[in-house]
């Protein structure tokens, strides 16, 4: 099946673009991607870009969840194990443990 290129919200769009746009600044290459464009861009610079917005958009979200419920001292994953981070894949990260 192929994969839509279609948004899943149109009017994220612009929100997006901007977003990319402001990462692209904190890493340095924004100068180059207004001048030439993105498709001449490499693909670690969009990959690196692409990871610091998942990273952003993952960080805003666990905070309006921070809000929303309360706080337990720890929590059990489908795992089984118990942990006590703050973050939704902290859980199940290998390395904190």
């Amino acid at each position: 099946m192929a994969r839509s290129r279609k948004p899943v919200n149109p009017g994220s769009e612009n929100a997006l673009d901007r977003m990319k746009m402001e990462v692209a600044s904190e890493l340095g290459i924004s100068e180059r991607v207004s001048s030439q464009g993105w498709s001449t861009m490499t693909s670690a610079d969009c990959g690196r870009v692409g990871g610091h917005m998942v990273r952003r958009m993952i960080e805003q979200y666990e905070s309006t969840l921070g809000g929303q419920t309360t706080a337990t001292s720890s929590t059990t994953s489908t795992t089984g194990m118990t942990s006590t981070a703050g973050t939704m894949t902290s859980q199940f990260d290998i390395n904190s443990k």
